[in-house]
């Protein structure tokens, strides 16, 4: 700890121009400034009076020109304003990071202790950093704005801090976004994170630079626990700086996840501001919130006090989904100077697969699994070129198990080494490379959907106005999003009935995830789906609202790709429902439910979905569902959608059309 917290000060004269509570802060500093010459633990500095009158001027200049209001000194304490009252709080909950005791709440005593702090002398070892090389981008920028004398108040060297810096040697960031991984909750929105290029690096030698991320510190837990406290700020998230092989090899599940690299054109001076204060950073920590305070806000923090202006942390007041903050930072004027995709092992070796015939697929399967020998008849019966890319491939997916778990490095070594042996000595063209998708990630349709309708059910006219904060569905426009990914969350449908007095709630799904992945020769993936959320559920055919009740599904089963992108699966699935009428309202449903996707062209895609159940209740009936969406996106962020569908719940069967319009934001 700090002496100045330890030191109080029994006596000291007011100063009417500061105020009693600024005097008290002065007092403060003053007598901390003086006990810490008077122990002993500076050494070579100015008199403590000459040294506290130089501190006052500071003060009172950082005061006239009020800097501690300044947005680049409340970028550099993560201050943002209070949700409910006034004033400013700070977002790093580490108290080391604050000189003042109240610095989390009060940026101006922050300012004033932090000025104070900079007066120590040299520290008398190595292991201790002096303040002013604790926080360089506070000194660099308080230096600025006040014009320190260097006589008056000396520079001190900073030699680990020196070192560190030479040894990054960055002169270029890149941000990276990791797309969706459905089988990872913490990764289902995506990821960031910044790399940090040396000069000369290429595309080959990227894989050795340092990266920087911000994570939660979560352990070994998962499941609920990992919800509960990933939603609540149970965990502390984390700055860390590391060489980015060692990043990608530590989330395992970037083999299958693309990776777009986002080129940014901070100046060498920028990119020094950054790493300045990601050293401020380095054994901080703040509370770590899944929908809002997560990797991808932190890590604007950076970008922010690089370029003072930017201000991209103030998109996201309420949440930040990473795919979002990526948009920020794309639709600053000038900012991208570049996009890469970066293909995964997964994405790869299936563009592989889709190059070769049905037969050369199976060979491709039966050398992955040692059931045939790299130099079996059925191999050199093909020609040169086929054979290369029928033993590329099956080394690639050997590989890919071996870097992901599936097999040890002991099973899958010999195998791998033999079919890299005979694929040496064919000299034939390599695998074709994996084509960059024609729209990034940024240029999808917004998280956000607002959307107006009109319908009619059973004849009976209707109105409906649905919102969505986030993220996509199916039946979205699917450019620039996984394919088969969807995740709604607080979807949102009013609906009003001509001769109503009023809306009514027709549906809101708290969370609905589910996860169409096709199967092939190598990958046998499970589709799925999981939610939760209300629905009207209607118990004979003439009530067309229904009652409002809770439910929750799931379900799983394969999937298969269809020509042209399509898919289609087939799950099991399950529904449980519960309303205020448990009599008439309390079920549970068994039963097969079959998808299908079908892209008819760029911009229009049809949807068929049906589900027919066992319902389970005071007695056993039939229940059904069965509806053809069709989606026309006009715009990047507006579409036009019609659906068509019959449904039964208890009584008989309801039809219903509607035609709405979607705009995303």
């Amino acid at each position: 700890m700090r002496c100045w917290r330890k030191t109080r000060c029994c006596s000291a004269t007011s100063s009417p121009e500061l105020g009693p509570a600024a005097a008290a802060r002065r007092r403060s500093i003053v007598c901390s400034l003086a006990a810490t010459l008077a122990v002993g633990w500076v050494s070579a500095c100015p008199p403590a009076a000459a040294a506290a009158g130089y501190l006052d001027e500071l003060i009172a200049r950082a005061r006239a020109e009020r800097l501690a209001v300044r947005r680049e000194w409340l970028d550099l304490g993560h201050y943002r304003p209070r949700l409910l009252g006034s004033g400013q709080t700070s977002l790093i909950d580490s108290p080391g990071f604050f000189n003042a005791p109240d610095g989390k709440v009060d940026p101006e005593a922050e300012l004033e202790a932090t000025l104070s702090a900079f007066f120590a002398g040299p520290a008398r070892d190595d292991a201790q950093l002096h303040p002013q090389c604790a926080f360089p981008a506070r000194y660099r920028w308080l230096k600025a704005a006040l014009q320190f004398d260097p006589d008056r108040l000396p520079e001190q060297p900073c030699p680990r801090f020196d070192e560190w810096l030479a040894g990054i040697d960055a002169q270029q960031v890149t941000l990276i976004f990791p797309a969706a991984y459905m089988n990872n909750p913490s990764s289902m929105f995506g990821h960031t994170l910044l790399r940090l290029d040396r000069s000369g690096q290429d595309e080959r030698t990227r894989i050795l630079s340092y990266a920087v991320n911000y994570g939660a510190v979560t352990g070994n837990d998962n499941g609920l626990l990992f919800a509960i406290y990933g939603l609540t700020g149970g965990y502390p998230g984390t700055y860390s700086i590391k060489p980015y092989y060692q990043l990608v090899r530590q989330y395992t599940d970037f083999e299958n996840r693309d990776i777009w690299e986002y080129q940014l054109n901070f100046t060498p001076a920028e990119v020094q501001r950054l790493l300045e204060h990601l050293w401020e950073l380095r054994e901080q920590s703040a509370d770590y919130y899944f929908f809002d305070e997560n990797c991808s806000y932190q890590l604007l923090f950076l970008l922010d006090v690089a370029r003072p202006g930017l201000r991209l942390t103030d998109h996201f007041r309420v949440y930040a989904i990473p795919l979002d903050t990526v948009r920020a930072v794309v639709r600053e004027d000038g900012l991208l100077v570049r996009a890469v995709f970066r293909p995964s092992s997964r994405t790869r070796i299936e563009h592989g697969l889709r190059a070769l015939t049905a037969g050369e697929r199976q060979l491709v399967q039966r050398l992955a699994d040692g059931a045939l020998a790299p130099d079996a008849p059925e191999l050199e019966r093909l020609a040169p070129a086929r054979r290369a890319a029928v033993l590329e491939l099956a080394t690639d997916f050997e590989t890919y198990r071996m870097r992901t778990g599936a097999r040890t490095r002991a099973q899958a070594a010999g195998l791998a080494l033999k079919l890299m042996a005979a694929r040496s000595r064919i000299a034939a063209a390599s695998t074709p490379e994996v084509p960059e998708p024609a729209v990034r990630p940024d240029q999808g349709h917004g998280s956000a959907r607002l959307a107006l309708g009109l319908g009619a059910r059973d004849g009976r006219w209707f109105q409906t106005l649905s919102l969505r904060p986030a993220y996509h569905a199916l039946s979205d426009p699917a450019a620039g999003y996984v394919p088969g990914a969807e995740i709604d969350f607080l979807d949102l449908e009013l609906r009003y009935y001509d001769g109503d007095r009023g809306p009514i709630l027709d549906s809101l799904t708290v969370v609905g995830i589910r996860s169409i992945a096709p199967r092939n020769e190598l990958f046998r993936p499970v589709s799925w789906e999981l939610g939760g959320g209300f629905q009207r559920f209607r118990r004979d055919r003439h009530d067309e609202q229904g009652a409002l009740v809770g439910t929750l599904w799931g379900g799983a089963g394969p999937a298969i790709g269809l020509a042209g992108g399509g898919l289609a699966s087939l799950m099991a699935t399950t529904n449980l429902f519960a309303g205020p009428d448990c009599s008439e309202t309390c079920f549970a449903a068994f039963g097969p439910a079959f998808t299908v996707i079908l892209p008819i062209t760029e911009r229009w895609t049809a949807q068929f979905e049906c589900r027919l159940q066992a319902l389970l209740g005071d007695e056993i009936t039939d229940r059904f569902d069965a509806g053809l969406g069709q989606t026309v996106e006009l715009t990047s962020n507006l579409a036009l959608k019609l659906d068509l569908g019959v449904e039964k719940d208890r009584g008989g069967p309801q039809t219903e059309w509607s035609t709405s319009l979607h705009w995303y934001f």
